[in-house]
Order: C-alpha cells, then structure tokens, then sequence
C-alpha cells in the first residue's frame, strides 16, 4: 500500500505581499524510469495541472538516490488546494492516466504544505 506524508509547515507572510501557498513534493522514481518520468512529468502533468489552475514552481531530480523534488503552487489558501486539486484528480486525464503515471513512482511520497514568507 502506499503511504503518503503529509505535514504542515506553518510560517506567518512579512509585509503586504499576498502568501502563497504551495506543496513541496519529494517521489521516489522507479529505477530505470527516471527519464520517462521527467518526460511524462513535463509533456503530460504539466500541463494537465495548469488546467487545474496548479503551477508547477521548480522541479529536480535527484540522481543518486533516484527522488524527483519539486514544488507545485495552488494559490493563497487552503481551500485552493482543495478546488485545484479536486479539478486535477477528477478530471477525465487524470482518471485515464492514474495507474501509468503511478506505475513511475515507488512508495512512500512526501507531501509538505509551504507558505511563502
């Protein structure tokens, strides 16, 4: 089964600029399927999450020990999250294409909420 963390980093915004709030992702990939991933990741989820309104911020890879890190933003709350991501994951692609694109990962993801400072 897969397990999934997620934890909540919580740091108050400085000055009048609106906070962002965003997931700091790290996935375990496959051996041998790196490069499918980064293909898949930047042909297909990209821009199926920007459809959704999610913005992928920055993406690396991490070759030695096989984890993709990167970091997807939603917008300034919680509830974005929620509307964002409920838009990707029911969506017609995502229903589709779930299994082929988990089929690149290993367990154990790690999901961190980040606010901007």
């Amino acid at each position: 089964m897969e397990k999934e963390i997620l934890c909540k980093c919580l740091i108050k915004n400085k000055g009048d600029r609106m906070s962002k709030i965003a997931h700091l992702r790290i996935y375990p990939i496959k051996k041998g399927l790196e490069s499918d991933w980064v293909k898949l990741f930047n042909e297909k989820l990209i821009p199926e999450m920007s459809k959704a309104g999610i913005k992928v911020e920055t993406a690396w890879m991490d070759k030695e020990n096989s984890k993709f890190i990167w970091i997807r933003s939603y917008g300034s709350s919680e509830k974005d999250i929620e509307t964002k991501e409920e838009l990707f994951y029911e969506s017609n692609w995502w229903k589709e294409n779930v299994n082929f694109v988990r089929g690149h990962l290993e367990e154990n993801r790690e999901i961190t909420i980040i606010y901007s400072v």
